[in-house]
């Protein structure tokens, strides 16, 4: 099977495609299906035991330093640590007991259109939560980790929470295939078309103040302040939205950094993947729902170096290939802190002493 076919829903939206919609929560079930049949299906447990847990960890240390290049990969799990929830097909976390619609149905470009209170409402407390979020120590240590090793590396990750960027990593090494929520675009497409250098596409959403209050049934309890400008397009004073490429979207336009970003790194995992360079890929909290991330991170490792290896941190769902692949049982930031530990070790005992 083909997994290209599951990471075109994000990438065909970062690639120029004229295919820039989606419905992913119709697909969604479907995906993950063929996603276990074809590949979950065939993979092996992660360790089970202090001893085959800790050799490993030892593994994944190892494959660290051999590597050419690093391929820091994450989705949705790795900002549970930060205290953001995993939405993932639930109406768990920030929305819990507050509305019977699942996260993929919340997140449909049409609720702007039939709801746009209820649209805002939605996404305005996500938003909030984002700014208000303080990345975990792991990500501390995946950011020194880009520093230290000395290896040319990217980040791609379907989250749209800014985490990665608020952490240090700059703009240009970290793929976000979904945009993200700091960012909004016109609700209008046509508008979006005819954006420009002067005009672009999307622009920043810093001007959405704080302090705007939520009903109980998630919309604005204010709806006026959408007439607001902070809240429309500056071409053409329509209803602005994020930035975002929902799960369910007609309308979304990739930023042209985001593009440009994307194009990158595309080229250099492609390069890398031709001249045979052995590639480390960091995945952390992947999940199964819409395998984007997963696919991304197999593919890229099959494709590469002979001694390439995926390192796989998924509390609950760590099955990994037979082959070129460490699966680790952990949470973010404890899977990250374990290997940071063992690294750090090996590290001082390679350095030459003065």
């Amino acid at each position: 099977w083909n997994c290209s076919n599951v990471d075109s829903f994000a990438t065909r939206t970062l690639t120029g495609s004229p295919q820039k919609t989606g419905c992913c929560h119709l697909l969604s079930k479907h995906v993950m299906s063929v996603y276990l049949r074809e590949r979950d299906a065939h993979h092996v447990p992660p360790p089970e035991g202090d001893t085959a847990v800790e050799a490993a960890l030892q593994s994944a240390v190892a494959a660290l330093l051999q590597c050419d290049a690093l391929l820091i990969t994450a989705g949705a799990g790795i900002g549970i640590d930060s205290g953001l929830p995993d939405f993932r097909g639930t109406t768990t976390g920030l929305f819990k007991g507050r509305t019977h619609m699942s996260y993929e149905e919340m997140s449909d470009s049409e609720h702007f259109m039939r709801d746009p209170a209820f649209a805002w409402g939605v996404n305005y407390a996500q938003l909030q939560m984002y700014r208000s979020a303080i990345p975990h120590a792991g990500f501390d240590i995946l950011r020194r980790w880009s520093l230290v090793l000395g290896k040319p590396y990217f980040v791609f990750t379907s989250n749209i929470d800014g985490q990665f960027i608020k952490t240090g990593f700059p703009a240009d090494k970290v793929v976000a295939c979904h945009g993200d929520l700091h960012h909004l675009q016109c609700c209008n497409r046509r508008c979006s078309d005819g954006a420009t250098e002067d005009a672009p596409v999307a622009w920043s959403a810093e001007n959405i103040p704080s302090g705007l209050q939520i009903d109980a049934s998630l919309r604005l309890e204010d709806p006026s302040v959408l007439e607001a400008s902070m809240f429309r397009c500056p071409r053409c004073a329509g209803l602005a939205r994020p930035n975002v490429w929902f799960c369910s979207d007609r309308g979304y336009r990739p930023r042209s950094d985001l593009l440009q970003v994307s194009t990158r790194f595309h080229a250099w995992l492609e390069q890398l993947q031709r001249a045979g360079n052995n590639l480390a890929v960091v995945e952390i909290g992947a999940g199964l729902a819409i395998p984007t991330v997963r696919v991304l991170s197999e593919d890229a490792v099959s494709e590469a170096g002979a001694a390439s290896c995926l390192i796989r941190l998924n509390p609950t769902n760590c099955r990994v290939p037979a082959k070129r692949a460490i699966g680790l049982p952990f949470g973010a930031r404890e899977g990250l802190e374990r290997v940071d530990k063992l690294l750090r070790k090996r590290m001082r005992r390679t350095m030459p002493h003065k």
